[in-house]
């Protein structure tokens, strides 16, 4: 009886010493090992744009303000074994559809019910942000064509919410 209560001990002090695998929050300040949660964009760049005149320079990042009325908000979570997204800028006029998910990364597309173009967004986790490719595919003429390319960085948040309706910028959302 005493080994086995010594075994337990032993157990329990060494599950308090090991870091959870969801360890911490956006409010302690704690990295958090998955993609599950709020993330709102902190920083953006744009890499090319189809229609740009020669002149355009491209590459540079560029902060965004945080107390934005129209930023670009995800929320993340996991139901069972798959991923949902609910991007909180756009109505239900858009379809997300993930391509593939783990508690790392997440790739998915973001398309109008009605229209020729899908955004697609690679993201992982870099530290303590979630970093974003995106890469605008239009339909055109039976193929794909490369409309527009950029990347953007998000911060996680403990909370983020729509406030309003839809507008012709999206929907208001605020992000605490």
């Amino acid at each position: 009886m005493k080994h086995l209560c010594l075994l337990l001990l032993t157990l329990a002090a060494l599950s308090a010493c090991t870091p959870s695998k969801v360890a911490g929050d956006a409010d302690s300040g704690n990295a958090v090992a998955t993609i599950e949660g709020y993330w709102q964009d902190v920083a953006r760049r744009v890499l090319f744009t189809r229609d740009a005149p020669a002149s355009s320079v491209y590459g540079t990042w560029v902060s965004l303000d945080q107390e934005q009325t129209y930023p670009s908000a995800k929320q993340i979570r996991k139901s069972g074994t798959a991923y949902e997204l609910v991007d909180l800028l756009y109505d239900d006029t858009y379809a997300i559809k993930i391509v593939s998910a783990n508690e790392h990364g997440i790739e998915f597309v973001r398309s109008p019910n009605r229209g020729a173009c899908g955004m697609r967004h690679t993201c992982r986790l870099e530290g303590t942000e979630l970093s974003c490719s995106l890469e605008n595919i239009c339909r055109e003429a039976g193929g794909e064509v490369l409309d527009w390319r950029g990347e953007e960085r998000y911060v996680r948040r403990a909370h983020c919410e729509r406030v309003g309706r839809t507008e012709a910028q999206g929907i208001p959302v605020r992000c605490h």
